[in-house]
């Protein structure tokens, strides 16, 4: 029989080869999981139907409510508001007008914090008292969330959807907060941005009523005409997640 002798030197290669191969497996592993369990908000949806939902986001002040309001009833819009808890609390009277004009409402959590930030009982306590909150206030079920400055997690998306929440982003940012004047907000949400295209068939549209976004009732109404002539239904978050076929990105869930 022949034996074959191997050195210490080649032993050692071939144990160091041996180690980086199963370190780079297990690597490969351990990512692949990660991607797997990347949870998505719902940006926009697909679907055949030429319907676009219109958001507003509201965290403080009270001077863009009403003319707000006053547009949408004059085109016969129905939004989805998502309001911060305080200030619902604050300004009972103009959930009251939202409510009173056919309007749902979303949660846009209690603090106007990045609620990934925070850990996973502090997010529990968050959600469910701007949730306990806002329905009282409405009477409607809340079972939509914004997260404030769009920030999110695996944590945040699991922990709204334990509770009942659909996690809603946008598809179409108006970027009325940056004050552009009202032809830029026009433009932004009819045409796009370099990054970001205009309205088309299930998207999202981000609108502010705060009063940090002035020209928001300067811009509606040319808004809403123009998608109104393109034949587009704009409708709330909840019909159109009603009417789609899927949510967007993959990952998301309706």
């Amino acid at each position: 029989m022949r034996v074959i002798k191997i050195n210490r030197k080649t032993l050692l290669f071939y144990a160091v080869v041996i180690i980086l191969s199963l370190i780079v497996v297990s690597n490969q592993e351990r990512v692949s999981s990660v991607i797997a369990k990347n949870l998505k908000p719902i940006y926009s949806v697909k679907t055949d139907a030429p319907q676009i939902a219109i958001t507003f986001d509201i965290s403080w002040g009270e001077e863009n409510v009403l003319p707000i309001l006053e547009i949408l009833k004059a085109e016969n819009i129905k939004a989805t508001f998502f309001l911060s808890s305080p200030w619902a609390e604050k300004k009972p009277e103009l959930v009251k007008a939202i409510i009173a004009g056919g309007h749902e409402i979303g949660s846009h959590s209690r603090r106007h914090v990045d609620l990934n930030k925070l850990s996973e009982a502090e997010l529990g306590k968050e959600l469910d008292m701007s949730k306990e909150v806002l329905e009282k206030l409405s009477g409607q079920k809340i079972d939509l969330l914004r997260p404030p400055n769009g920030a999110y997690d695996n944590q945040v998306i699991s922990v709204a959807n334990a509770r009942g929440y659909h996690v809603i982003q946008w598809s179409v940012d108006s970027l009325d907060w940056k004050r552009p004047g009202a032809d830029a907000i026009i433009n932004y949400v009819i045409n796009g941005r370099s990054k970001n295209k205009g309205a088309s068939p299930g998207a999202i549209i981000l609108f502010h009523a705060s009063d940090s976004a002035p020209d928001t009732p300067k811009a509606l109404s040319t808004i809403i005409k123009t998608l109104k002539a393109k034949n587009y239904a704009l409708v709330s978050v909840g019909v159109l997640l009603k009417n789609a076929e899927e949510s967007w990105p993959p990952g998301s869930s309706l």
